[in-house]
């Protein structure tokens, strides 16, 4: 079915929110194709914005033998449309797809970890592209091809350190490069631009298609700029939520996805009010 318009816009992060970060069950990918399906179906547009490479959206896609008509990777560097959603007279698509690059390649970050070269911290902290798939596999707790597409990253560097003081010194070097730091929930993502710049710019190309409700959600404070635009942010976390200053909102806080399936089903497709 092919919408020229969407009655809503749906806006969520993947890991935590709309997946568990790891091992999550056949049945689990079942029931969320299923949904994604069903929205589709009433001409609800969802579009996963992500700190996901594109590589590993791709894998997703076919996991769950669901095509997404548009989708923002590496935390925002990257913003991908489909030919049936993108304009013909805006740029030529290639493959199916448009793409638009927000980031230089992530050799630009290369001196935020030379300044590192002279303090105690430069053996206490890993990238995560220079890890091997196998290495990756482990620190991320996923399968070996899930951790073979986190590490093709063209535009971010993804941080681990159990070093907290080191994490600390690391952001304070990249913000002083010019980059921007987010924080998840075990790690810190480096890049050019956030969520919530890609956000913008994609609406400015597609918006005037979405006539109903734009809803979001996310886990981390990562994804408060990009929740923060929509109508119905809704915060997925059983930690304090201190970091999202826009009021009213929704917070779930357990049983990934399910609860979340419920609450954008509920108010999307039955038209419940939110508040």
């Amino acid at each position: 079915m092919e919408c020229k318009t969407f009655n809503a816009l749906w806006l969520t992060d993947i890991d935590d929110t709309l997946l568990p970060s790891n091992n999550a069950s056949p049945l689990v990918f079942a029931r969320i194709s299923s949904f994604l399906k069903v929205l589709e179906n009433y001409c609800v547009l969802t579009v996963p914005v992500t700190f996901k490479t594109r590589a590993e959206l791709e894998e997703l896609s076919r996991t769950l033998n669901y095509s997404f008509k548009a989708y923002v990777a590496e935390g925002g560097c990257s913003v991908i449309i489909s030919e049936t959603l993108a304009n013909p007279y805006q740029w030529n698509t290639e493959g199916g797809e448009g793409v638009i690059t927000l980031c230089r390649n992530r050799s630009m970050m290369d001196p935020v970890f030379h300044s590192l070269e002279s303090t105690s911290c430069r053996d206490k902290y890993v990238k995560l592209t220079s890890l091997t798939p196998v290495e990756a596999s482990k620190l991320l707790n996923t399968s070996l091809k899930e951790a073979e597409n986190a590490v093709k990253r063209e535009f971010t560097e993804v941080v681990y350190s159990s070093n907290s003081e080191c994490l600390q010194l690391i952001e304070k070097e990249a913000v002083s490069h010019g980059f921007k730091a987010f924080r998840t929930r075990r790690f810190l993502h480096l890049g050019e631009t956030g969520k919530e710049e890609a956000v913008k710019l994609l609406l400015n190309l597609i918006g005037y298609r979405v006539k109903g409700l734009i809803i979001s959600s996310g886990d981390s404070p990562a994804d408060a700029g990009f929740l923060s635009i929509a109508e119905i942010p809704i915060i997925v976390s059983n930690n304090h939520t201190e970091w999202f200053r826009k009021y009213p909102y929704v917070k779930i806080t357990n049983n990934i996805p399910y609860s979340l399936i419920d609450i954008v089903s509920r108010h999307i497709l039955l038209k419940q009010p939110f508040w």
